[in-house]
């Protein structure tokens, strides 16, 4: 048996949709587990080294789909090929977790419904900000109760667009999240719940004019972005470039516009912003990938 299965990056966040929103976008991982006489991983385009076997998150999500359906996991050969950069705040762990449990229900003949794997994901992720949009793409809203993941899923403005300036530095989640205050004032919280409901209100109806102040986050980006060098130049030349908003994507540290005109003067001024910091970044112009993960399975 062969399966190969493809999935979308992810910005998840989206300003102020703390782990709840989030965007599939057009970056890939795609994995292939097929039939082996020994067990193996390869890793090929995308990956500078291989990645230790006890942090593989494509075979954390198969393994425990494998061990919910009471099987061993098989002998296989499983290469992995991706251009999403690890540890950039474009959900390359959820779309490694998302590929294990789609290829694992795929040797499993489609035992689990998607739902069931979408909140396995959830759970391996912590989250479900990330891992919805890779499964399914689009712009979702995502929240989690008593270990179960809800969605709903809205295909976005197709002339929209999101720009992607990838610092050349890492900046793992779990740091990312360590600075975040646990307390909150009332007024910080209805106002940050105010801008998410109408952020959400803006992407569904397609109106998409006041998404600055809808996507202004007061939980994660005040402290985030001093783990950003070059945050408050990369977006301040974003906006003056003619982007609709500019925002840290997912924990960082690359920052994200939405856009639907000047697509190329906000990509320059975007890479401008960290130059001025003395910091080499990529930058990407990126569709929304509306499909989400997809599985071929051969017999």
């Amino acid at each position: 048996m062969k399966v190969t299965v493809k999935v979308p990056a992810s910005t998840a966040n989206i300003g102020s949709g703390v782990d709840c929103l989030g965007v599939g976008l057009s970056k890939y991982l795609t994995v292939i587990m097929e039939d082996s006489p020994t067990f193996e991983i390869i890793f090929k385009e995308g990956f500078d080294t291989d990645i230790p076997f006890e942090e593989n998150l494509f075979y954390t999500g198969a393994k425990r789909i494998f061990d919910k359906a009471g099987k061993a996991f098989p002998s296989v050969k499983i290469t992995m090929m991706t251009n999403i950069p690890g540890s950039r705040g474009l959900g390359s762990s959820a779309s490694a977790i998302v590929a294990g449990v789609y290829a694992a229900n795929s040797y499993l003949d489609d035992l689990f419904d998607e739902s069931f794997l979408i909140s396995q994901a959830s759970l391996i992720e912590g989250h479900p900000d990330n891992i919805v949009p890779c499964a399914v793409g689009g712009f979702t809203i995502a929240m989690m109760e008593d270990g179960i993941t809800h969605y709903h899923k809205i295909v976005p403005n197709r002339d929209l667009r999101f720009i992607t300036a990838i610092p050349n530095y890492e900046l793992p989640t779990k740091l990312a999240r360590s600075v975040v205050p646990k307390e909150f004032s009332r007024q910080t919280l209805v106002t940050q719940l105010q801008r998410a409901c109408f952020l959400v209100g803006a992407l569904s109806s397609g109106d998409i004019r006041q998404l600055e102040i809808a996507t202004q986050d007061l939980i994660f980006t005040p402290t985030r972005q001093g783990l950003i060098p070059g945050f408050d130049a990369v977006t301040s030349n974003a906006m003056k470039a003619g982007a609709l908003c500019a925002m840290i994507s997912g924990a960082g540290p690359t920052i994200i516009a939405f856009a639907i005109h000047n697509l190329t003067q906000i990509a320059q001024a975007m890479k401008q912003g960290f130059s001025d910091v003395d910091i080499m970044s990529c930058v990407e112009i990126l569709q929304a990938d509306t499909k989400g993960a997809v599985v071929i399975s051969e017999r």
